[in-house]
């Protein structure tokens, strides 16, 4: 097979917050004939002259803003001229043949908006299969872990793409559910793999503050993916749990004086009350280049 001409079909696209330790051991990875853009959300433009210089494959674009994780893949859409776009969070590591495997199943699943490597180490629910065959490696799936997405491009014209009201968390959920709603697919491919560094594509200077940022974003999105496509009331039924664990917890690290962790709970609840007051999601990390 001529991945040469495989490649020509796709635009890689690359989400970076304080990313610039581990980036280029994704791009390396990658092969140098395939288009790769950067969005810089930490708007370091020493980022994007130093990738620029050494690979001739990459363009990094620095928004205005800190566009969120979702803001920061549609920007990146918005100049793939490609037929296809794979979506890759800067902290995982590519498995062998991964881009070309998904390339070759392009040609065969013809009916899909999404198809996503499988993540190693990661345990896959029963439930986020749709049809989960145990002799096929091709799986229709409700749900995929976000890390890796290849995008088919006529498919996401037609759903739009991701929604710009949520600035981290839940913005795959909403367009999975818009994507299997209009009937186009969503395929997990077990022969493509890749390893997923967690937490890591920020670096671990700034962890305290990624983790209060993230846990207000994670309860804030939840009611809002919620609330959009279920109603208020049912976003409230599956979010109050958490509410309650929250407050139970800052209660409890707050009277032992573990400012640290009541910190990160607190960040919980804020988002919470954010959120089922219909407000913005306006919580942005307090990083200083």
């Amino acid at each position: 097979m001529n991945y040469g001409i495989y490649n020509k079909k796709l635009t890689i696209i690359l989400v970076s917050f304080h990313s610039n330790h581990i980036i280029e051991n994704l791009i390396n990875s990658i092969e140098n004939n395939i288009k790769i853009i950067v969005i810089e959300n930490s708007l370091n433009v020493e980022v994007k002259s130093n990738l620029e210089k050494k690979f001739k494959n990459v363009e990094v674009i620095i928004p205005k803003e800190n566009l969120g994780n979702g803001g920061g893949i549609n920007l990146g859409l918005n100049f793939v001229k490609t037929e296809f776009s794979l979506y890759l969070d800067p902290d995982i590591e590519l498995g062998k043949n991964m881009i070309s495997i998904l390339l070759e199943k392009t040609e065969k699943i013809k009916n899909f908006s999404i198809l996503a490597p499988k993540e190693q180490n990661y345990v896959y629910g029963e439930d986020q299969y749709i049809n989960h065959n145990k002799k096929s490696n091709i799986h229709k799936m409700r749900f995929i872990t976000g890390c890796a997405l290849l995008f088919k491009m006529e498919a996401l014209n037609k759903t739009g793409y991701f929604d710009e009201n949520i600035f981290l968390y839940y913005e795959e959920h909403d367009l999975y559910y818009r994507c299997l709603k209009l009937g186009l697919d969503i395929y997990l491919i077990d022969e493509a793999k890749y390893n997923h560094g967690g937490t890591s594509s920020t670096d671990p200077t700034y962890n305290h503050e990624i983790y209060l940022n993230r846990n207000w974003h994670y309860c804030w999105s939840k009611f809002y993916f919620f609330r959009k496509n279920f109603g208020y009331f049912y976003g409230i039924k599956k979010t109050i749990p958490n509410f309650f664990r929250a407050l139970r917890k800052y209660v409890f690290f707050k009277f032992t004086g573990n400012k640290k962790n009541s910190s990160l709970h607190m960040s919980e609840l804020q988002g919470l009350m954010s959120s089922y007051f219909l407000k913005k999601s306006s919580r942005r990390p307090k990083i200083n280049l």
